[in-house]
């Protein structure tokens, strides 16, 4: 039904503005030579029905009709002078036409640049100096989409003929973060053979060694990569067209079941400003829809977990950055102006089950390395808090460039990705996972987002982001706060063995079991330990049973 809606509409610019005696003659053959191509552009294009920003769409069909107009006048222009009583077609109707349109296509244009003000409100951004929420280093974001895109690629199997692995999107499941693509066809031959895509894939975004799932369940028909009437931004056109079609993304229910999630809106400042105006929940098996709008969103099942697309994420930070004293400003003055230090967002699991969209925010100068704060989006409401007390910290380029030149990732010759900012043990702290050039995930570095001080987890650990985290809360010492990997003891005896290795210390003590860790031998009495020293120091015990020791004193070392 909407696309008979868009191709009637269009067609209101093949009007003929040549009202004659031979009016009709002229409009029927401009009905049928363009409401066929108008029908075509309206079910592949799929424009939205979003008024009044939809008038401007009508230049679509208007350009080329006047144009034939034009043609059509020079034509009885020269013929007029060998016959004079044809009438020369009048052109006034279709200029005058093409200039509303494109004025008001104009207006469209500029209403962002007049009204930036407008823009920089859209957001509601609530403004904060206080330390974000905790982090449960449970669910901390350790497995980038790299990594996720290479544990995928490896259970697809004989599937690999017909299908290849979609978009993976972020998001929560059972309380934890997970990575989640369809199986999409490989073509459209694909699409013919099977017209169905049999499941998911699953990898954990919080543990880098467990296996990709395979998820095979009730067979999908609706899917970004099928065709004609499958395909699923068409079967929403069909329903919701008037309204925008911000994002598509595929989420997992309670059942562990498969759905997706069309997110809905308009513009309301010329064609930007756009607003999230209902979120429809599709059956992709069935074809199924359900819409919800705007306001009933907290009526939505509790495993939608993500409604905001992560562009709209990113450009409501940018307006609110970007415009603060309004247009002018942002071009020439810059004051006050903080912009996203990367382009992209990212999603992130708080304490308490929140997800949230992540940014760091600096300032206008391409060279500057430190942030003017932060932002937590929440991926439902689209309640934004920026939070400036991490003003002057490292920001993420600078973390990603800090664990670059470790010498760890250096020897390996590893990169550095996704760097995101958690409060972890009452610090901000840049997670940074550490990835091979295939994609295969490494280790993780901790970076102190105040002096920029690297923590790299030991690759050789039962667990990498464990160690790290632990070895984290060893640096720290008296500084964490909200808990930890384990109680702080008090420590002392004999050295028996001790080694350096891989940047760390090793040593072990005659009176006890256990192996001690310094992760961090800074303090250069440290390098000087040897068997037979008398030692006192505070330590923490890890997940693998050792204990990181945080501050050591050798009672035999002379001062």
């Amino acid at each position: 039904m909407t696309v008979l809606l868009a191709a009637a509409f269009l067609s209101l610019g093949l009007a003929n503005l040549d009202f004659s005696r031979n009016w009709w003659r002229g409009q029927r053959l401009r009905l049928l030579v363009g409401v066929p191509i108008v029908l075509l552009f309206a079910y592949v294009q799929m424009p939205p029905l979003v008024f009044p920003q939809a008038f401007s769409l009508l230049l679509l069909t208007l350009v080329p009709n006047a144009a034939y107009g034009l043609l059509l006048s020079a034509r009885n222009i020269v013929v007029s002078r060998r016959i004079v009583s044809i009438r020369r077609t009048p052109l006034w109707p279709y200029l005058l036409a093409l200039a509303v349109l494109f004025g008001w296509s104009g207006v469209l244009v500029a209403a962002p640049v007049v009204d930036a003000g407008g823009l920089r409100d859209i957001p509601g951004a609530v403004v904060s100096n206080a330390l974000p929420p905790s982090a449960d280093v449970a669910h901390v974001r350790v497995v980038p989409e790299f990594s996720a895109q290479f544990a995928g690629n490896k259970v697809l199997g004989q599937l690999g003929t017909y299908y290849r692995v979609g978009t993976y999107n972020i998001q929560v499941e059972n309380g934890r973060l997970v990575w989640v693509a369809p199986l999409d066809f490989q073509g459209p031959i694909q699409w013919l053979v099977r017209r169905s895509s049999p499941g998911v894939i699953v990898v954990s975004g919080e543990n880098p060694d467990a296996a990709a799932e395979l998820r095979q369940r009730a067979p999908m028909h609706y899917i970004p990569s099928a065709l004609l009437n499958d395909n699923l931004y068409r079967h929403v056109y069909f329903r919701y067209g008037s309204e925008e079609i911000l994002e598509t993304t595929l989420q997992i229910d309670d059942h562990g079941e498969p759905k997706y999630l069309a997110t809905l809106g308009r513009p309301t400042i010329g064609w930007s400003g756009e607003r999230v105006t209902a979120v429809v929940i599709v059956n992709p098996a069935t074809g199924a829809m359900t819409r919800t709008a705007r306001a009933d969103f907290a009526s939505l099942p509790s495993w939608v977990r993500r409604v905001y697309p992560p562009e709209l994420a990113l450009a409501y930070n940018t307006w609110f950055g970007r415009f603060v004293h309004g247009w002018w400003n942002a071009q020439l003055a810059k004051r006050d102006v903080h912009l996203p230090a990367r382009d992209e967002v990212f999603g992130l699991l708080l304490a308490g089950q929140k997800f949230v969209w992540f940014v760091d925010h600096t300032s206008p100068n391409t060279t500057d390395n430190s942030m003017t704060g932060f932002t937590y989006m929440d991926t439902v409401t689209g309640a934004i808090t920026y939070y400036t007390a991490s003003g002057g910290q490292f920001n993420s380029t600078a973390a990603e460039s800090a664990v670059a030149a470790n010498p760890v990732v250096r020897q390996g010759r590893l990169s550095p990705t996704q760097p995101v900012l958690y409060n972890a043990f009452g610090q901000n702290t840049w997670v940074v996972p550490i990835v091979s050039d295939n994609g295969k995930f490494q280790t993780l570095a901790l970076v102190q987002a105040t002096n920029g001080h690297v923590v790299v987890g030991n690759s050789s650990a039962s667990s990498a982001a464990t160690d790290a985290f632990a070895s984290y809360r060893a640096f720290l010492g008296d500084r964490a706060g909200g808990g930890g990997v384990g109680s702080v003891e008090k420590r002392s005896g004999t050295v028996d063995r001790f080694a350096n290795a891989g940047g760390r210390i090793y040593f072990t003590l005659r009176e006890a079991k256990g192996i001690f860790t310094i992760v961090d031998p800074s303090d250069p009495s440290v390098l000087l330990v040897r068997s037979g020293d008398r030692v006192r120091f505070t330590a923490t015990p890890d997940a693998d049973g050792r204990y990181l020791v945080q501050t050591l004193r050798d009672e035999s070392l002379a001062r």
